[in-house]
């Protein structure tokens, strides 16, 4: 199957449908988790980036974004999904953090071991391009999305609040930056994916590095995006839809004249 070819005739067929069905597989990211410190725990945000997106467009948005999910699952789910014969014409695929995460547990135990990441990113990369072509393959257009950045301070912070040694988890990162770095991998790998299939992305992790402080937008946690930041992710995907899909994005209601 030319991925590519199909994907451009795919594309062309959009615009004539009305109200397109656009599906959700991702993790807490398209979940809306935020972190609640007050409470010290997570919570859904009422107002998150899929709902806020859904009240502007007409389309018909089904989410199956599962917190802690990784492409492993997720890739279970949407197959699972596509042979119940309920293919969607978008599909928006969200994966990569929880995929890069580190058994920290062992590494604070054991920190002179290699220790591997719950899905390595050939494996990932592997999983998102079978999601792809089993997309294309059943009429449907995947789109990709970037990862927003984490906070490596708060996040290596986060990791070792139960007690884990911070000492040797920097032993085994070399530096904390590191966490960045390795979380970015799998971001870069998505945006790689998207050029060589002709897959477009939406570009959630320039949105928030637009801002020098984009901490501001990070939970405590380091990574879950708080509520400024879901409205940045909101924010990312109508900018997307007003380049790429603007028959789908409802008019504002006109004024009502005053006199």
């Amino acid at each position: 199957m030319d991925i590519i070819a199909s994907l451009q005739a795919l594309r062309t067929a959009l615009p004539g449908k009305s109200n397109p069905r656009i599906g959700i597989w991702g993790d807490s990211l398209f979940q809306g988790v935020v972190l609640d410190d007050a409470a010290g725990r997570y919570r859904v945000l009422r107002e998150n980036a899929v709902t806020m997106c859904s009240q502007a467009l007409k389309a018909t948005i089904e989410n199956f974004s599962k917190f802690g999910c990784t492409v492993t699952k997720g890739r279970q789910r949407l197959i699972q999904h596509l042979d119940k014969g309920k293919p969607c014409d978008i599909a928006i695929l969200e994966y990569g953090g929880n995929d890069c995460d580190m058994p920290w547990v062992e590494i604070s135990a054991q920190p002179e071991l290699e220790h591997s990441p719950k899905v390595p990113l050939k494996q990932f990369s592997a999983m998102i391009q079978e999601m792809i072509n089993a997309l294309v393959s059943h009429g449907t257009i995947p789109l990709l999305t970037t990862l927003p950045p984490l906070h490596h301070e708060r996040y290596l912070s986060w990791i070792c609040k139960g007690g884990l040694s911070r000492e040797n988890i920097l032993r085994f990162l070399g530096d904390s930056h590191h966490i960045y770095r390795h979380h970015e991998r799998y971001s870069l790998e998505i945006s790689r994916l998207g050029m060589e299939n002709d897959c477009r992305v939406v570009d959630v992790r320039a949105a928030f590095l637009d801002y020098v402080d984009y901490g501001a937008f990070i939970c405590s946690d380091g990574i879950h995006p708080n509520d400024k930041g879901q409205k940045l992710i909101r924010e990312a995907f109508m900018a997307f839809v007003d380049k790429y899909m603007p028959g789908i994005k409802l008019q504002p209601a006109s004024p009502i004249a005053t006199f």
